[in-house]
C-alpha cells in the first residue's frame, strides 16, 4: 500500500463533487480524497488543515480520525508517501519548500495549481524538488484526463501528421484557471515556448500583479504556433484544437466530446483528399483525471519518471501569463522566454476572492452546492472579492 495524506481540506481537496450536477457530464471523483478512497493501492493516514471547520467536515464526510492542525506534526507522525498540496496559493511555496528541504520520507507531491506567486519561487521549489529526487506533479487535470490521453497517443502514434498550431478558448483569469488553460495547449507542443504575444481587456486590469484575463499568442522552440482565449469566449468556451499536417483533433464541452478528423480519400467523384470525422471510443480503462494522476504517480515512485504534468510545465504556463501582462504593457509585442526578471508574478485569483477558504465561504454565505456554483460561473473572470 501506498501511504498519503492531504494538506488543505477545502473545495478541491474534499468537497468539489458536491457541486456536480446530475447531467453535468464530470467523471467522477474529482476531489483530492475522493480520488485516493478510488484507488485501492493508496491507504490514507492522515488529514490537515488549521481550520477547525474543515476538520470537522473533512472527518463527517469521509470518516477518517487522522486529523492534525499542524501539516508538519501529521508528516512526522504518519511518514506518507504520497502527498496532496490543496492550499491556497499563498502557503503553497513555504509548504512546498518545507517538504523538499526536510525528511518527511516523502516521495511524490500532488499539488493544486498556480504553483506559486513569482517566476523566482517557482524557479526555488522546482530546483529543491529535483534536488531532494520528489515527484512534483500540478492538478492541471486535463493532462490526466482520459480524452487528452487518447489524443496525445493518437498524435503520437501519427494520426494527423505533424502539429502545426495548437488552439484553446476557457475564460478564466490567466494565473488561476489560466494554469489549465495554457497547460492543455502545451500538451501537444513538444517543444518549449520560446516568445509570447498578447494582450489584457484593458490598462486598468494590467496596472498591478492582481490576476486577469487575457488572449495570448506563442511560438515554440519547434516552430508549433498557438493561441488561446481567456477574456470572455462566448460559444467557443472550453474548446480546443490541434491541428496538424494530416488532420486534427477537436475537443468541445471541455473535452467531454472530442473528435478526430483525418484528410482521406473522399466519395466517388470527388477530387482529391477530403475531412473525415472519426469519434473517440472510450477508453479501455476509463478513470477520472485525479485517479489517473495517482496511478501516475505511484509510477513515477517507481521508475523514476517524471508526472504529465511537472513543476516546469506549470512554471511555463504562470510565465506565458506573465508575458501576456507585460505584452499588453508594452502595446502589443513580442516577449520573450525565459522572462529575465524572475520577480514577476501574478497574484493569484483565489487570494484575491476572500481570505476565507472557499467552502466555509460558501458555508457561511448559506450557499446550496447549485447555487454556489452558479455564483462562481457568474463571477469567474472578476477580480473582486466574493461576499
Amino acid at each position: 500500500m501506498t501511504r498519503a495524506a492531504v494538506i488543505g481540506l477545502g473545495r478541491i481537496a474534499s468537497t468539489w463533487d458536491e457541486e456536480r450536477t446530475k447531467y453535468d457530464g464530470w467523471q467522477l471523483p474529482h476531489a483530492h480524497i475522493g480520488c485516493m478512497t478510488a484507488v485501492p493501492e493508496i491507504e490514507i493516514v492522515g488529514l490537515s488543515d488549521t481550520w477547525t471547520e474543515q476538520r470537522d467536515a473533512a472527518r463527517a464526510k469521509w470518516g477518517i480520525d487522522a486529523l492534525f492542525e499542524d501539516y508538519r506534526e501529521m508528516l512526522d507522525r504518519t511518514r506518507p508517501e504520497i502527498v496532496s498540496i490543496c492550499t491556497s496559493m499563498k502557503p503553497r511555496k513555504d509548504i512546498l519548500l518545507d517538504i523538499a528541504n526536510n525528511n518527511y520520507g516523502i516521495k511524490a507531491i500532488w499539488s493544486e495549481k498556480p504553483l506559486t506567486y513569482s517566476l523566482a519561487d517557482a524557479d526555488e521549489v522546482i530546483q529543491a524538488f529535483r534536488n531532494a529526487n520528489i515527484a512534483l506533479a500540478v492538478n492541471c487535470t486535463h493532462r490526466w484526463r482520459d480524452s487528452f490521453l487518447q489524443a496525445r497517443e493518437m498524435i503520437d502514434d501519427g494520426l494527423i501528421g505533424d502539429v502545426l498550431h495548437v488552439d484553446g478558448n476557457l475564460a478564466c483569469n490567466l494565473s488561476h484557471n489560466g494554469s489549465h488553460l495554457i497547460t492543455r495547449l502545451t500538451t501537444f507542443t513538444d517543444a518549449p515556448v520560446a516568445w509570447v504575444a498578447g494582450e489584457a481587456e484593458s490598462d486598468e486590469a494590467v496596472s498591478s500583479d492582481d490576476d486577469f484575463p487575457g488572449n495570448g499568442y506563442f511560438v515554440c522552440e519547434n516552430g508549433v504556433r498557438g493561441q488561446f482565449r481567456g477574456m470572455h469566449t462566448g460559444a467557443l468556451d472550453l474548446t480546443y484544437d490541434i491541428t496538424g499536417t494530416e488532420g486534427m483533433i477537436r475537443f468541445t464541452d471541455d473535452s467531454r466530446v472530442a473528435d478526430l478528423w483525418r484528410m482521406e480519400n473522399g466519395l466517388p467523384g470527388q477530387p482529391g483528399t477530403q475531412p473525415v470525422r472519426h469519434f473517440f471510443r472510450p477508453s479501455h480503462e476509463p478513470r477520472a483525471a485525479g485517479v489517473n494522476t495517482l496511478y501516475d504517480l505511484i509510477h513515477c515512485i517507481e521508475t523514476g519518471s517524471d508526472p504529465k504534468c511537472t513543476g516546469e510545465d506549470a512554471r511555463e504556463a504562470l510565465e506565458v501569463a506573465i508575458a501576456v501582462r507585460e505584452s499588453h504593457r508594452q502595446g502589443g509585442g513580442r516577449i520573450d522566454l525565459p522572462i529575465a526578471d524572475r520577480s514577476q508574478g501574478i497574484v493569484s485569483r483565489e487570494v484575491l476572492v476572500s481570505e476565507l477558504p472557499r467552502a466555509i465561504l460558501r458555508q457561511r454565505e448559506g450557499m446550496s452546492a447549485a447555487e454556489w456554483k452558479a455564483f462562481q460561473s457568474k463571477n469567474r473572470t472578476q477580480g473582486t472579492k466574493e461576499t
